[in-house]
C-alpha cells in the first residue's frame, strides 16, 4: 500500500469512527426506544446538558439512578422555568427494560418505554433542592477513578448551574452515597407510581464480568454488562454493551 492510499483510508476510518461516535450522542428524545439504548452511555454523562451549558443558560438538571441497569432505572430531569422555579420531569423503566425479553404484536417497543410523571417546583422548592444538592456534594469535585458497575446502585447528576456544568456520582455502599440528601426530594416528587428499588450490594470483583466473554447458552446471556469510570468532570473509559 503506497503512502497516499495508507492516508486515504485512515482518514475513511477516521470519518467513520466519528460518524458513529456523532450517532452514540445523545441529542434528545430520551422517550423513543430507538434512542434509549444507543445513547444510554451519552446521556449518562450530560452530553447535551454540558453542550449547552454556557453564560446565561437557565438551570437544566439530570439526575439518574441506577439501581441494576437491569432491574430498575430512573431519571430525574428539572429544567429552570425562567420564574424562579423549574418543572420535572421522573422517568422509570424497570425491569429489565432494556432487554428484549418479551415482545407483543400491540405493542414491541413496549418493553424500552418509560413511564412518566411531571412536577412542578416554586422557588423556594428549588432552594431547598439545590441545598440538598450541595449538601450532598454535587457541586463538588467528581470522586476521579471511581468505577461504576451496571449491577450496582449509584447515582449520577448532570448539573447546569449560572451557565457552569458540574458532574459527579455516588456508588453504594459508601460514605459519600449515605450522605445524599436530594434523593427524598426527588422521590417525593415523583407521581410515577412505580417503587424505588432499594439498593443492592453487588459482590467484590463482580464487575469483572463486564470485560469477560459470555457463552451464548450461559444463564446470564441476556443481561447487559458494562463498566464507566468517572473522570475529572464527567466519564472516562464509556465502554460499549
Amino acid at each position: 500500500m503506497t503512502g497516499a492510499a495508507f492516508r486515504r483510508g485512515a482518514w475513511i476510518w477516521a470519518l467513520l469512527a466519528g460518524s458513529l461516535l456523532a450517532a452514540c450522542s445523545y441529542r434528545g428524545d430520551i422517550d423513543n426506544p430507538l434512542t434509549l439504548k444507543a445513547t444510554w452511555l451519552s446521556y449518562l454523562n450530560g452530553d447535551d446538558i454540558r453542550a449547552a451549558c454556557v453564560e446565561g443558560a437557565p438551570p437544566r438538571y439530570r439526575l439518574i439512578y441506577n439501581a441494576d441497569y437491569d432491574e430498575q432505572l430512573r431519571s430525574y430531569e428539572l429544567v429552570g422555568d425562567g420564574a424562579g422555579g423549574a418543572q420535572l420531569t421522573a422517568r422509570v423503566l424497570g425491569p429489565s427494560g432494556l432487554v428484549v425479553n418479551e415482545v407483543t404484536f400491540s405493542d414491541p417497543l413496549a418493553f424500552t418505554r418509560w413511564t412518566r410523571s411531571e412536577a412542578r417546583l416554586d422557588a423556594g422548592r428549588l432552594a431547598e433542592f439545590d441545598a440538598a444538592l450541595a449538601a450532598s456534594g454535587a457541586f463538588a469535585p467528581a470522586p476521579q477513578g471511581l468505577q461504576l458497575f451496571s449491577k450496582e446502585t449509584y447515582w449520577i447528576s448532570n448539573l447546569c448551574r449560572d451557565g457552569v456544568f458540574h458532574f459527579n456520582a455516588w456508588r453504594f455502599p459508601s460514605d459519600r452515597y449515605a450522605a445524599i440528601t436530594f434523593d427524598a426530594l426527588l422521590f417525593a416528587l415523583d407521581e410515577t407510581g412505580i417503587p424505588v428499588r432499594e439498593p443492592v450490594a453487588v459482590p467484590v470483583g463482580a464487575s469483572a464480568k463486564a470485560n469477560a466473554p459470555r457463552r451464548s447458552d450461559s444463564d446470564d446471556s441476556r443481561g447487559n454488562y458494562f463498566n464507566v469510570k468517572v473522570g475529572e468532570n464527567g466519564l472516562t473509559n464509556r465502554l460499549a454493551f
